[in-house]
């Protein structure tokens, strides 16, 4: 059974020290190890083809230019293995692929889900990476979708639906876990299977990233999905500008918005109190609403593509 890691990158001259000293840590060695470089501008080819040229490891990489599905498409064509990990740049733990692949080549599972933990450098970087990532405790492990940062399937399964879907350039994962649910795989979830990651940096880069995501999910069409909750927030936020717009007839209802405003946030900003970020609460408040702004107005932005292209053109 011939086992491989691949990952696509795109200006990542920064982080790939990190990654590929995390892939010669790893405790059990790939059969094959494949990065693909979606075009980047900064030294990322040159670190490429530098780690090639000095590691003991079975490594190449390839110029793939375009967006991350067809970089993770072609590397899983370039490992020609029978089970992939796919990761990103970021830091893995030395048993992350002896973990993640266990399941497999026992026979257990066709798709495997690992965790991610936060790897960060600042308390500001601390909070956002609280605020948009999911805990242990808020999955459930049937229904858990896993990130490409941290995932592992046999080449079977990726070949049944299609591969990574290329229409997407910012959600495909979701879109990739979604046609892998139809085919109703045996499925394992190893959260000791972790990859550390660097969350956003800053309002700007969160708006930036999840507006993108939600573009993705509004051209895909996925609406009413609980792990997306866009019905939920456009709900929230109807509600509060109803209520805003009512009080003006009838001032009580301002002190119902007030209320319901004040017990929203303090949900969403809950974990940032829980680890004592005291000092953050302002700028975690921000932080909520910006995100939640993003993936309101990418999700119309994504919808409205979808009528303009047609449904045909995602494919999904």
């Amino acid at each position: 059974m011939r086992r491989a890691i691949v990952a696509t990158v795109w200006n990542e001259e920064a982080r790939l020290p990190e990654f590929f000293a995390s892939l010669e840590r790893q405790t059990v060695r790939a059969d094959v190890i494949v990065v693909t470089d979606g075009g980047s501008k900064d030294r990322t080819v040159e670190l490429l083809r530098d780690f090639a040229a000095r590691t003991s490891l079975p490594f190449r990489w390839a110029a793939v230019p375009g967006n991350r599905s067809r970089g993770r498409n072609e590397a899983i064509r370039l490992a020609d293995a029978d089970v992939i990990a796919v990761t990103d740049v970021s830091l893995l733990e030395p048993t992350w692929f002896e973990r993640i692949v266990a399941p497999i080549e026992r026979g257990d599972a066709d798709v495997v889900a690992g965790w991610y933990e936060l790897l960060v450098g600042t308390p500001r970087e601390r909070a956002i990476g609280l605020l948009t990532q999911w805990s242990q405790d808020q999955v459930r492990p049937e229904r858990f979708l896993a990130s490409s940062r941290s995932i592992a399937f046999t080449r079977q399964i990726w070949t049944q639906v299609g591969g990574y879907p290329e229409a997407y350039a910012g959600n495909e994962d979701t879109i990739f876990d979604l046609a892998v649910e139809r085919l109703r795989p045996r499925k394992a979830f190893v959260p000791e299977a972790v990859v550390r990651w660097r969350p956003a940096g800053s309002i700007r880069q969160v708006y930036r990233q999840y507006r993108k995501y939600a573009v993705g999910d509004g051209q895909a069409g996925i609406f009413l999905f609980s792990e997306t909750r866009y019905a939920a927030h456009y709900a929230v936020y109807s509600g509060a500008v109803l209520l805003l717009l009512a009080g003006i007839f009838w001032w009580p209802l301002w002190v119902l918005l007030l209320v319901g405003i004040s017990l929203y946030l303090a949900f969403r900003i809950r974990k940032v109190i829980w680890a004592g970020l005291w000092p953050l609460v302002p700028y975690a408040l921000l932080v909520v609403v910006v995100w939640d702004l993003s993936r309101m107005v990418g999700y119309a932005v994504g919808r409205i593509d979808r009528l303009r292209k047609g449904r045909e053109h995602f494919g999904f």
